[in-house]
């Protein structure tokens, strides 16, 4: 086993080296100023649109720890959504006042009431509460077509 693993260790090498391919990329470290790599970090955080694509992942798993009644899953992870969010209204500040209002103040604290109580008909309440102002917000942003539901499938192995 160890001699096939080796074999094919060296064929992967000798692959590489026959077509110059690197992985190795320095489009940060090569730009000339401090401007010009501020921008082009700016350019890759993006704007609310990778905050949501974090979210999306979260709230697959913290749905899931719901259906498990992985309580401390869900807090945990509610808690992460929370800190996308503002991390991109940090980065979309006209994002602000529609994700307070529909997330991060009412609708998020009584998700976590709801949680700390245990209580799966006030969790169910909240949860829906939570996911219906989900969209509104999605409306109020102008992106209606975006619809949050309940996933179909876990997306990662945790429980």
């Amino acid at each position: 086993m160890k001699r096939l693993l080796f074999i094919i260790a060296i064929f992967f090498y000798t692959l590489s080296a026959q077509n110059n391919y690197s992985t190795q990329s320095n489009w940060l470290l090569d730009t000339k100023t401090d401007a010009q790599k501020f921008k082009k970090i700016q350019t890759q955080f993006r704007g609310f649109d990778l905050a949501m694509v974090e979210v999306g992942y979260r709230f697959n798993t913290f749905y899931f720890a719901l259906q498990d009644q992985n309580y401390d899953l869900a807090h945990y992870q509610l808690d992460k959504i929370k800190k996308a969010i503002k991390n991109g209204v940090e980065r979309r500040e006209k994002r602000q006042k529609n994700s307070e209002l529909m997330f991060l103040n009412k609708p998020y604290q009584n998700m976590k009431r709801a949680l700390h109580s245990k209580d799966k008909h006030a969790i169910q309440k909240e949860y829906l509460n939570l996911k219906r102002e989900c969209n509104a917000c999605h409306h109020a942003e102008k992106v209606p077509f975006i619809q949050v539901n309940d996933p179909l499938q876990r997306w990662q192995p945790i429980h």
